[in-house]
C-alpha cells in the first residue's frame, strides 16, 4: 500500500477500513475526512507484509584482526599476534602510551614503563 497525502495541506493521511467495500481517510493536520469506496482493482489494506532482505556476502569477519602483525603472546587467550596501538602523549612530560591489542580476543596490554 502506498502512502497517501492530503491534497489540502500535504499531511499524511491515515486510512482505516470500515468494511470490505468502504474505507475512510483522515488528515491529522487539517482534519479533512474522505470516504473511499474500494473496488476489485484498488483494494485498500491497513497492513502490509515486509519481505525480509536476502543475506549478501559472508558477513563481518570477527575471528582475526588483520592489522595484528606484531609477534606477542596474549596473556588472556595465548594467541601469538598483536596490533600495536600508539595512543600518543597525554601530558608533555610523559612517554607515549603504547598498547598491544590481541588479534583474536581484543585484549589490550600496556607496553612501556611499569609503575608500582
Amino acid at each position: 500500500m502506498a502512502l497517501k497525502f492530503c491534497e489540502k495541506c500535504g499531511g499524511l493521511l491515515r486510512i482505516q477500513k470500515i468494511d470490505k467495500a468502504l474505507s475512510y481517510s483522515f488528515c491529522d493536520s487539517c482534519h479533512k475526512f474522505d470516504v473511499i469506496q474500494t473496488t476489485k482493482d484498488s483494494i485498500v489494506t491497513s497492513h502490509e507484509k515486509i519481505e525480509p532482505e536476502e543475506e549478501r556476502g559472508e558477513g563481518v569477519k570477527k575471528d582475526k584482526n588483520e592489522f595484528a602483525n606484531y609477534t606477542n603472546i596474549c596473556p588472556k587467550c595465548g594467541y601469538n599476534k598483536a596490533q600495536i596501538l600508539d595512543m600518543g602523549v597525554f601530558y608533555s612530560d610523559e612517554d607515549n602510551l603504547i598498547l598491544l591489542k590481541c588479534g583474536k580476543c581484543g585484549f589490550c596490554e600496556r607496553v612501556g614503563r611499569k609503575t608500582s
